[in-house]
């Protein structure tokens, strides 16, 4: 076990040795880290095509699991990371600090070499969080070392998502909370996902550095398809019986989104549908992969064979990244059940439903007023049953929603945002 930290150790000096030798950094050089699957991060990325956009030389340093869009392809330079074996994932959660104590020493290890040897120097650095750590601690030093910018972009508080699997008082969450307020509190550049966490770690947190909030928005190239467009989607992707209204919703199978309120929510919306017969038929998929999915699976095969649902068909898949909108623009609801581990951040299939002009179901939580209104450009549930009974509104013309796309033709784009309130802030 000590392996990891020996080895991380001897790549730390070996860094340093290389940095000293290093010269000084590039004017118009960024790094943009991302702790994950960097084409399955499409806020960050929007951050790469920005920074390019304005005239950055852009490295991307993450993981690559998913190939990236051809434009990114072509317009960044790939920095690869260790990605921990699957097999470190979904181990029992007794295992949780064993597997913590060989992964994060040896990511560490290997982001801060990528960093500090990476030519030109970088003389902007763009980190997501989360994952706080190490992430927060290992961009800070390898900053000090190479005199970059560094701008923090805060999409939620890692030690909420921590909590979420080994529970709240647990005394790594107590650890965790303290290391990701320290290691957060300075940057040159604080990105925050909302209003209310801008507020919240301003005054709990005292975040030094200037800051800005950069709301989500949807690409440009999503939109609702056309009746020949969806009919040929369908037609490739048969998830369910044809002629069903299309009801999704996406998830990481997570605790944070409760899938069990939404298998309810069919089978009282079966209930409803053999009592009223303008309540249609629906096919309900599911997109996503992570650890709970097959438990899910089983659970919603189980209820729909044992009470023999005929007005709802629900199913799972893994969609490439360019038939994800192509989803969207063919559904008729769009559905949400993230809660928000923190209560402060905002869910980004919602930014893409409603960006593709989908009339949304969202679950309840504080924060969700900055994103969606009810009765305006989306429901707003907190049961089983207000689900079910929202979606056979919207579906039946009982709620019309616009579809107007992303809160109205007047909200500014992704561009139109990061130009006005991100750029005045780089170096």
């Amino acid at each position: 076990m000590l392996a990891p930290a020996l080895a991380a150790v001897l790549v730390v000096l070996a860094t340093l040795l290389v940095w000293r030798a290093r010269g000084p950094a590039a004017g118009r050089s960024a790094m943009v880290v991302v702790l994950g699957d960097v084409a399955r991060s499409p806020r960050m990325c929007y951050h790469v095509r920005s920074l390019v956009a304005a005239g950055w030389s852009v490295g991307v340093a993450g993981y690559w699991e998913t190939p990236l869009p051809p434009d990114l392809e072509a317009a960044v330079r790939r920095v690869p990371l260790w990605t921990p074996p699957r097999a470190l994932q979904g181990l029992p959660r007794a295992l949780f600090a064993v597997v913590a104590l060989i992964k994060v020493p040896v990511q560490a290890a290997v982001l801060l070499l990528q960093l500090v040897t990476y030519a030109p120097r970088p003389s902007l650095v763009v980190v997501q969080t989360p994952p706080a750590i190490p992430t927060l601690g290992i961009v800070r030093l390898a900053c000090a070392l190479t005199r970059s910018a560094l701008v923090i972009d805060w999409h939620n508080l890692g030690y909420t998502l921590l909590a979420l699997k080994l529970g709240a008082r647990s005394p790594l969450v107590a650890v965790a909370r303290t290391l990701e307020r320290w290691l957060g509190a300075h940057a040159d550049v604080h990105l925050f996902v909302t209003h209310a966490m801008r507020t919240q770690l301003l005054t709990q947190w005292r975040l030094r550095g200037r800051t800005a909030v950069l709301h989500d928005r949807p690409p440009a190239h999503f939109g609702r398809l056309s009746p020949l467009e969806r009919d040929a989607f369908l037609a490739q992707h048969p998830f369910c019986p044809e002629h069903r209204k299309l009801v999704v919703t996406s998830t990481s199978w997570t605790p944070d989104e409760d899938i069990g309120m939404l298998i309810d929510a069919a089978a009282l919306y079966e209930a409803l549908a053999r009592r009223d017969a303008a309540v249609p038929p629906i096919s309900i998929v599911i997109t996503g992969r992570g650890p709970l999915r097959a438990s899910y699976e089983r659970e919603m095969a189980a209820r729909a064979a044992r009470e023999a649902w005929t007005h709802v068909c629900i199913r799972t898949a893994w969609l490439a990244a360019d038939d994800y909108p192509r989803l969207l623009g063919a559904a008729d609801v769009g559905v949400s059940l993230h809660t928000s581990s923190s209560g402060i951040d905002l869910p980004m299939k919602v930014v893409d439903m409603l960006g593709c002009g989908l009339p949304v179901c969202a679950l309840s939580f504080a924060c969700l007023p900055e994103l969606v209104e009810a009765g305006v450009n989306g429901a707003v549930f907190s049961s089983a049953s207000q689900l079910a009974t929202s979606i056979a509104d919207v579906l039946t013309g009982r709620l019309r929603l616009p579809h107007t796309g992303f809160l109205g033709s007047d909200a500014p784009t992704w561009q139109a945002q990061w130009t006005r309130t991100v750029a005045p802030l780089l170096p």
